[in-house]
């Protein structure tokens, strides 16, 4: 009898009762990956993805210790993983919704100008649409609204996630490892990740530039419109006004 596949969708997941289940949530390039390279290479982890990310090829597998490998895995095994290593996080780009607050979960959060630049450079490299920054700003594309996102997370996710700025992170990776050392309550066996330059190159558009100041590249009428819808959400995050 073959054994039950996994259904990676985010509700299949904790419908399917598996045990140490963990989100890596963040809106869409925000540093997940740069968080999943800590896990890997700080904590020896395997971390998962609710998408299929094993087309990106063997040098980001590598990169972020992903698992499964090929895409495709039984039940038995992402268990087995799962209680081996104590928690098994899962990158998710999704809203939080009503089964948010009772995963464990880390949520990465970056400035949000600087995400939607980034996703504007994704959207054109990968998958060739070319939206405009504005669009971007009001969440006029896939992945919708950032303050949206962040809020979601923010209301119905965990009460007890761990958040990490992307640019705090890039400041100081060995205080990042020792915070999610005593979030997870696991011994690091390193506190140092790979150069950026080896990360790039596992896969470019995933790991592109590694920015940590500016506005996006934003035009003064861009930059307004962006605070002005986002302002409140920023100022949460710890982000200010002028912030360069």
């Amino acid at each position: 009898m073959m054994e039950q596949q996994v259904n990676l969708a985010p509700e299949k997941l904790v419908r399917s009762g598996l045990r140490h289940l963990g989100w890596l949530a963040g809106y869409p390039r925000s540093g997940a990956a740069l968080v999943r390279t800590i896990l890997a290479n700080c904590f020896g982890h395997y971390t998962c993805s609710i998408y299929r990310e094993h087309i990106l090829g063997d040098a980001y597998i590598h990169a972020v210790n992903l698992l499964p490998v090929d895409g495709v895995i039984s039940l038995k095994d992402l268990e087995s993983a799962a209680v081996k290593q104590g928690l098994l996080t899962f990158k998710t780009h999704e809203l939080a919704d009503d089964t948010s607050a009772c995963i464990p979960t880390i949520v990465i959060v970056r400035d949000g100008r600087i995400a939607l630049e980034s996703l504007k450079a994704f959207y054109a490299e990968r998958n060739d649409h070319q939206y405009t920054m504005e669009s971007l700003i009001r969440g006029e594309h896939p992945w919708g609204s950032w303050s949206a996102w962040i809020r979601s997370w923010a209301m119905y996710g965990s009460a007890t996630a761990l958040w990490l700025r992307y640019e705090d992170i890039m400041d100081d990776v060995p205080g990042t490892v020792d915070r999610i050392a005593r979030w997870t309550g696991y011994t690091p066996v390193s506190h140092e990740i790979p150069p950026f330059e080896s990360m790039h190159a596992s896969e470019p558009t995933i790991f592109r530039k590694c920015a940590t100041s500016g506005n996006g590249e934003m035009t003064i009428e861009e930059d307004r419109m962006f605070w002005a819808i986002h302002g409140g959400t920023m100022e949460m995050l710890g982000y200010r006004r002028g912030t360069l």
